[in-house]
C-alpha cells in the first residue's frame, strides 16, 4: 500500500507522541492489507483457473461468481469484483503485477478491469497507486477513452504525379480534444436513449430502497403520473377536511402543514394502492397480497423485514387478519390428507424461502420457483411445509437426475 506524499507526521516531545504511535498503527494497517492484497491476487488465480477449465459448471454452481459465494464466503459484490480482474488479468499486466504483490487493493484493480481500456493501464496503475478508490472510481468515470487515436498524418497517393506526399493533420492536442468530445456525447446520447432501468432492495436497517432510471420521454410520463396522484391525494385531503369542519394548516405551522401535505414519496404509494385495486382475479390478488406476519416477539413483512413495534400499532388498526395456526412455533401441516400443495402452504413456503434454497443461488424471484418435496409424496413424505422447499428450474431438475441432494429441516 502507498503513503500519501503529503503525510505530514508530527513528532511531539521527546518520547514521541501521538505521530509515533500513528506511525506505528498506519505502518501495521500497510503491512496487513499488503497480506490482504496478496491473499485477493490468490484468489484471482484460483479463480482464472476455475473459469479456464469451467469447474464452476460443477456442483450446481451457475456462475463463477456463484462459485466463490459458496466456497470462499464472499458476497456477490466482492466474488464479482475477484471475476472482473481474472477476467482481465492478462490484458491489464500492470495493475495484476501490483495485486500480486500486495501494492494496490481488489476494489482498486476491479474499477480498473471494469472502466480503464488496455492501452491506459500502465498511467491508470500508476494514478492508482496515489488514489483512493473513490478518487479512482471518479477519474475513470469522468474520462472518455478514446478508442483509435488518429495519426499526426497521413499518407496519400498521388496517381497523376506517381507520387507520395504527406497531409498534415490538425494539431494532436485538438485531436485528442475532438476524440474525447466525441467520445463524450456519444457515450451521453447512449445514456440518454438507453431501456428504463429499475431496482429494488432493502438496506440493513429493513427499508426499503428504490432507483429508477428512464428516457426523457418516459421519464416525462412517469413525472406526470406520480403529479397526477400527489394531486389526487391533496384534493382527497383537503374533501375530507372540509367535510369534518376542519381547516387546513396555515402555512406558518411548518410542522403540521409538511404532515397534512402529500409529497412524492406518497404518490408513488397512492399509484401502487391503485394497481393493485384494479386486480379483478381472487387468485391474483392474493398473490399479489402483502403480509404481515404477527408474533409475540415482533414482526416482519412478506420477505423476512423486520417492523418496528411502533409502526406495527398503524397496520393493527387498520387491517385484515387472516390468521395461520401454528403447533409448537410451526405452520400446522397439511401432512398426508392431500399430495397437491394448497395455495395457502405455498405462501407460506415460498415466503419463507424467498428465492431458490439451493446455497448461493441467485434466483430470488418467487414467481420462477418451483416446490420441492425432501422426501417424495409416493415414499410416504407428507405435504407440509417441514418437508418442501423453493427450488429453481436448474437446481429442481439436479437433484431429480441425482446430481446433489438436500437435507435438512427447511422450517
Amino acid at each position: 500500500m502507498s503513503t500519501s506524499p503529503l503525510t505530514a507526521l508530527p513528532d511531539t516531545g521527546p518520547g514521541g507522541g501521538w505521530g509515533v504511535r500513528n506511525r506505528a498503527l498506519w505502518d501495521r494497517t500497510a503491512t496487513v492489507a499488503g497480506r490482504l492484497n496478496r491473499a485477493q491476487a490468490e484468489l484471482v488465480d484460483i479463480i482464472d483457473e476455475v473459469m479456464t477449465g469451467r469447474h464452476w459448471g460443477e456442483g450446481g454452481f451457475t456462475s463463477p461468481e456463484h462459485y466463490l459465494v459458496i466456497r470462499a464466503g464472499l458476497s456477490s459484490a466482492h466474488a464479482a469484483d475477484i471475476v472482473a480482474v481474472a477476467r482481465r488479468r492478462a490484458e491489464l499486466t500492470d495493475a495484476a503485477t501490483a495485486l500480486d504483490a500486495g501494492e494496490l487493493s481488489l476494489d482498486q484493480v476491479a474499477v480498473l478491469a471494469r472502466h480503464v481500456p488496455a492501452s491506459h493501464q500502465r498511467s491508470l496503475t500508476a494514478f492508482a497507486r496515489e488514489a483512493t478508490v473513490p478518487q479512482l472510481r471518479r477519474a475513470v468515470r469522468m474520462h472518455a477513452f478514446p478508442a483509435d487515436p488518429t495519426p499526426d498524418h497521413t499518407l496519400v497517393e498521388d496517381t497523376t504525379t506517381d507520387h507520395t506526399t504527406a497531409e498534415t493533420a490538425l494539431d494532436p492536442r485538438i485531436q485528442v480534444q475532438q476524440e474525447h468530445e466525441a467520445a463524450r456525447a456519444s457515450a451521453a446520447q447512449d445514456r440518454a436513449c438507453a431501456k428504463p432501468d429499475l431496482s429494488m432492495s432493502y438496506d440493513a436497517d429493513g427499508r426499503f430502497q428504490l432507483r429508477y432510471s428512464a428516457p426523457a420521454t418516459i421519464g416525462a410520463l412517469v413525472e406526470q403520473a406520480v403529479k397526477e396522484a400527489k394531486d389526487a391525494l391533496f384534493t382527497r385531503r383537503r374533501s375530507a377536511s372540509t367535510d369534518t369542519n376542519d381547516t387546513i394548516p396555515t402555512p406558518t405551522a411548518i410542522e403540521h402543514r409538511h404532515a397534512a401535505l402529500p409529497t412524492y414519496a406518497d404518490a408513488l404509494e397512492e399509484m401502487a394502492s391503485r394497481s393493485l385495486d384494479t386486480i379483478t382475479s381472487t387468485s391474483r390478488a392474493a398473490h399479489y397480497r402483502v403480509y404481515l406476519h404477527l408474533d409475540t416477539n415482533g414482526a416482519w413483512a412478506t420477505g423476512g423485514h423486520a417492523i418496528p413495534m411502533r409502526l406495527l400499532g398503524r397496520f393493527l388498526s387498520d387491517g385484515i387478519v387472516q390468521p395461520v395456526w401454528e403447533t409448537q412455533g410451526r405452520p400446522v401441516s397439511v401432512g398426508r390428507a392431500m399430495r397437491i400443495l394448497p395455495e395457502r402452504s405455498r405462501r407460506l413456503i415460498t415466503d419463507r424461502d424467498r428465492g431458490c434454497r439451493f446455497p448461493g443461488c441467485p434466483t430470488t424471484n418467487t414467481a420462477f420457483v418451483e416446490i420441492h418435496h425432501l422426501t417424495a409424496w409416493a415414499d410416504g413424505g407428507a405435504t407440509d411445509t417441514g418437508n418442501q422447499i423453493c427450488l429453481c428450474t436448474r437446481h429442481h431438475d439436479g437433484i431429480d437426475r441425482g446430481d446433489y441432494t438436500i437435507t435438512g429441516d427447511p422450517d
